[in-house]
């Protein structure tokens, strides 16, 4: 049966097929994001659906961090409409914060929720889908009529509440976003705009919402944020981050902590004693921004540390951790950067040990200081020195990863296998481990496996043990 003939049957019998694709660009905050949202769907009613060509609803959250994530998004909701001309086509996330009205102009777009607006996506996209399947027009504006629509990023800096909303618990690892927003305003970056000033939750939900994980049986909690160091700064409390990372690692039933994401001085040696006394919890694997490896450029970028302190901080956690795995956003050919600045980037890199990188080519950004400044730097000379450093990130990883070959390690099993079949696992230091198909544990189970060599793109094979 189609979809359309299902959806007639379905209002003849007076019910109606509620689908909705929810899909995701960009950074692990919009994944949890993304999880909420589903979540308000199923209690909605709805089914989620992977393939948007049978759904009823379509929902793009999405990234605006260069200008090709924008470019991205358009490109995605073109094809949601193109794909299924019947669904409710809905665009919500950071791009639809900074410029929601280009996004309204699209033909291919029925509701626009900018983030500060985003939890009325579930509510109303459920009233005009039914509008919509009676065959009636949509009853509301594009965008909410309280939000004034913005146009490449002109526009205030926004605060709104932020909930912690439980998500789907079904899964092995779980997001948990603690702090969403951003006061930095680095040159280069309109992330503050995007999802407003920093914001916390509150230390008395951030443990509620993680012992109801452990009961649902997840195995791994990922605490994630915009700028988790900005932790609690809002909040009238004393506990600190630190202070709830004490208090969930004196649970004797507490499972694997990763920290998503860290800037460079928010790596206190306070912190590190803390998580060192569960080592067999804590996972070290830390991601700490870098964007550039010359001064001058980080005092341009409006970054709050040097290159000395970044180092510092590196060597700090590894005297903690001598095995971790550390990683860094670098942003290459920004306004004014010379060759030789350049250079001393690549070298930064190769001497602190990075084992691997995340590369945004700069971007110019609608009204961010650097977009103002002088000796923007041609595209091809941006394109290739993203190229080589992917190349490098490359070489680090499979550097980082050989020196595991031979060792035990203990391996979390997730939902997700490879296209041979074998079941993919994760180590703390987040090696990406398989097993032979024979060999497949249950999601969620924990083994030690012996590393034995590669499978393919740095993905290692190993044996589970005993």
């Amino acid at each position: 049966m189609s979809i359309v003939s299902a959806q007639t049957v379905s209002r003849e019998r007076g019910t109606s097929v509620k689908r909705v694709h929810v899909k995701t660009l960009g950074c692990k905050v919009n994944s949890y994001d993304s999880d909420d949202l589903e979540t308000q769907f199923l209690k909605k009613g709805f089914t989620i659906e992977s393939d948007p060509k049978k759904a009823d609803v379509s929902v793009l959250n999405t990234c605006s961090v260069t200008a090709n994530a924008d470019k991205e998004a358009r490109y995605y909701l073109r094809r949601f409409r193109r794909d299924n001309p019947e669904a409710l086509v809905v665009a919500t996330g950071c791009y639809a914060q900074t410029d929601s009205a280009r996004l309204a102009d699209m033909n291919d777009v029925d509701l626009v929720f900018p983030n500060e607006v985003k939890d009325r996506v579930v509510e109303v996209a459920h009233e005009q889908l039914i509008n919509k399947q009676q065959g009636e027009p949509l009853t509301v504006s594009k965008i909410p009529k309280d939000v004034k629509p913005v146009a490449e990023n002109r526009q205030g800096h926004f605060k709104s509440s932020l909930k912690l909303n439980p998500t789907d618990s079904s899964k092995t690892r779980a997001f948990l976003k603690i702090q969403d927003g951003c006061n930095g305003f680095c040159s280069y970056c309109l992330i503050p705009y995007a999802r407003g000033a920093s914001r916390s939750v509150p230390s008395r939900d951030v443990i509620a919402e993680v012992r109801r994980l452990i009961e649902s049986g997840v195995k791994e909690i990922v605490f994630t944020g915009i700028h988790i160091g900005d932790y609690g700064e809002d909040l009238d409390e004393s506990q600190s981050f630190i202070d709830i990372i004490k208090e969930l690692f004196d649970w004797d039933d507490m499972v694997r902590m990763r920290i998503s994401s860290l800037e460079p001085r928010e790596l206190p040696e306070s912190l590190l004693k803390v998580v060192s006394q569960r080592p067999e919890l804590f996972c070290d694997h830390f991601h700490l921004p870098l964007q550039a490896g010359h001064n001058r450029v980080l005092k341009m970028m409006r970054r709050t540390y040097t290159t000395e302190q970044y180092q510092e901080a590196v060597e700090l956690a590894r005297s903690y951790f001598p095995h971790a795995n550390f990683g860094a956003d670098v942003i290459p050919g920004f306004p004014g950067e010379t060759e030789e600045e350049f250079a001393a980037t690549v070298d930064f890199i190769k001497t602190i040990g990075l084992n691997y990188l995340h590369v945004f080519p700069y971007s110019k950004r609608p009204n961010t200081a650097a977009a103002r400044m002088p000796d923007h730097l041609p595209h091809d000379t941006v394109k290739q020195r993203s190229a080589l450093l992917r190349g490098l990130s490359s070489e680090l990883k499979s550097e980082y990863v050989s020196r595991f070959l031979g060792e035990t390690v203990s391996v979390l099993w997730e939902a997700d296998k490879d296209r041979d079949g074998r079941r993919i696992g994760r180590s703390r230091n987040y090696l990406e481990i398989v097993t032979p198909e024979a060999m497949n544990q249950e999601p969620g189970t924990l083994s030690q496996v012996k590393i034995k060599g590669f499978v393919n793109d740095n993905r290692l094979l190993g044996l589970i043990k005993g």
